[in-house]
């Protein structure tokens, strides 16, 4: 790899850490969840729901961090390399 992949690689890197959630945070909204778990707005409702991990407030929908963290570790295959 060269100096400028490196370099790209270290940036992206970067990028995907202040994405991440704050693990102090015990909810995020919904929308942010899109972003931290990427995936679609219906499918972080649909899953949130099956994990147990989902919460309204009002108009303000809520993920539980924890529960649905643990949820999706059940989804993980292990020995895998993509």
């Amino acid at each position: 790899m060269n100096q400028a992949t490196i370099r790209a690689l270290s940036q992206v890197g970067e990028l995907v850490k202040e994405e991440k959630h704050d693990p102090r945070q015990k909810f995020i909204r919904e929308k942010d969840a899109v972003r931290v778990y990427c995936m679609s707005r219906p499918k972080i409702q649909e899953e949130a729901l099956k994990a147990g991990a989902f919460y309204k407030i009002g108009g303000v929908n809520l993920i539980n961090v924890k529960i649905f963290d643990e949820y999706l570790e059940g989804f993980r295959i292990p020995g895998v390399m993509v």
